[in-house]
């Protein structure tokens, strides 16, 4: 099947009814794997196709989506979302983008043409030699959970009858797994985990290797007493609250009121060497696209630069609102809903300094390996409040694992207070795509005993 063929076919029969017309085919191949013990405890493989259609009708939005590719479920989808449009009420602001010349695609290297080779039974393999080298690390790795390889091949092709027409393909693979590590201590357990638009260019051994030897840094820790002290976040760490501020400068919160950088555009909030960007066309980037959920090229913003709160992400709708132009960051989980305004390669810029140095800089303080989110990081009034793990420094030398701790601070004090990060940026897919090399972060207090 012609996947843009058929969305032009959607967007010229309903376009004949006056009305402004979007036409959104998605069609994604995904495999799942799980190990347990060296056997295969889960395996799927799915094929999901749908289109989504979009009808503008003088502000009135409707939306409708089908799964069935048959002509009578085809003019149905369209005809729903149409009657939905003129039930709907009016927003002025409310249109699709005008069609803009899209940049080719061939530099990003997010496509493995070799994707569909890649035999199930490598994948099995590959998942098993994660769980297998965590193992074998260490004999107090003594268990493992959800050792699994996920991928997933995406077709994308959108029309509208604004004049923009375009596709791509894009190819993922992600690989995780869970290190337990006992002995009289205790026992703890931590992540090991990476992605590739490539799956061959994943390392079962790097995986395997890193949950096992943060699960030993770990163990055996216990809490230190309450104070303000340096904080070291490790790349894993250092994501969710990184997600969070990517949130917090999201258009759209701010036009609902519920950033903590509400007010704050052009004004100084870090350091001046520090710069978060949002590259929606980062080469191998996880949410990298030639265009985004609504057709506008994808690009390069910088958010922070100097210190100062430079750009929010826009969409076409919250760029209409403030006589902005979009920053290509409409996003949409899949054909089923509309799009919205989300990050696409967010990330905070890394420096040239190793990371053991950046450590061995840090007179005392904690470094965090692993964080547990309980509800309480708040990108709406700033507040972040996790528990920790890691190993406290003294005099830049690992002294003792810690554990049973929250660490806390609002996330403008972050901001002005993240005085140092290391040349290890690492992208983590569990917050979207979200960037970030180790930080160290001055004045948190750490609740313990």
């Amino acid at each position: 099947m012609d996947h843009l063929q058929l969305a032009r076919d959607i967007v010229k029969s309903a376009a004949e009814s006056g009305a402004e017309v979007e036409a959104l085919v998605m069609e994604s191949t995904t495999a799942f794997i799980q190990v347990n013990k060296g056997e295969v405890e889960k395996l799927s493989q799915a094929v999901s196709k749908g289109l989504g259609v979009r009808i503008i009708d003088h502000g009135r939005v409707g939306y409708a989506y089908t799964s069935d590719f048959s002509p009578p479920g085809l003019e149905g989808t369209w005809q729903g979302a149409l009657a939905l449009a003129k039930s709907a009420d009016a927003d002025e602001n409310r249109s699709l983008p005008e069609a803009q010349p899209i940049p080719p695609a061939g530099d990003m290297g997010i496509y493995d043409p070799r994707f569909a080779d890649y035999p199930t039974e490598a994948k099995v393999a590959f998942a098993q030699q994660v769980e297998e080298t965590a193992l074998a690390f260490d004999p107090r790795i003594v268990l493992t959970q959800r050792a699994t390889y996920q991928d997933e091949l995406l077709l994308a092709a959108m029309a509208n009858s604004q004049g923009f027409e375009g596709g791509f393909q894009r190819t993922a693979a992600f690989s995780w797994i869970q290190a337990i590590a006992k002995d009289e201590r205790g026992q703890v357990q931590a992540e090991g985990l990476d992605f590739s638009n490539f799956p061959r260019e994943l390392s079962a051994r790097k995986i395997g290797e890193e949950a096992a030897e943060k699960a030993l840094q770990i163990l055996g820790g216990t809490p230190i007493e309450t104070r303000q002290a340096t904080v070291i976040l490790h790349p894993i760490a250092g994501a969710e609250l990184l997600g969070s501020i990517a949130q917090a400068a999201s258009a759209e919160a701010h036009q609902r009121g519920r950033s903590f950088l509400l007010g704050k555009v052009g004004q100084e909030l870090a350091i001046p060497w520090l710069r978060i960007i949002d590259n929606g066309r980062l080469r191998h980037g996880f949410a990298s696209a030639p265009f985004d959920s609504e057709g506008v090229p994808t690009s390069t913003t910088t958010v922070i630069s100097e210190g100062v709160l430079q750009n929010l992400l826009y969409d076409h709708y919250t760029a209409r609102k403030d006589d902005k132009r979009s920053t290509g960051n409409a996003s949409r989980e899949s054909y089923r809903s509309l799009p919205g305004v989300a990050p696409s390669n967010f990330y905070l810029e890394p420096s040239s300094t190793p990371r053991d140095k950046l450590i061995s800089e840090v007179d005392e303080g904690l470094y965090v390996l692993r964080t547990m989110n309980v509800g309480g990081i708040n990108p709406v009034n700033g507040d972040y409040s996790v528990g920790a793990s890691g190993v406290w420094i003294e005099r830049g030398q690992p002294a003792r694992p810690v554990s049973g701790v929250t660490i806390a601070a609002n996330m403008g004090h972050i901001l002005k207070n993240i005085v140092a990060v290391a040349d290890d940026l690492r992208f983590v897919p569990f917050f979207g795509s979200i960037g970030v090399p180790t930080m160290r972060i001055e004045g948190m207090t750490i609740a313990g005993i």
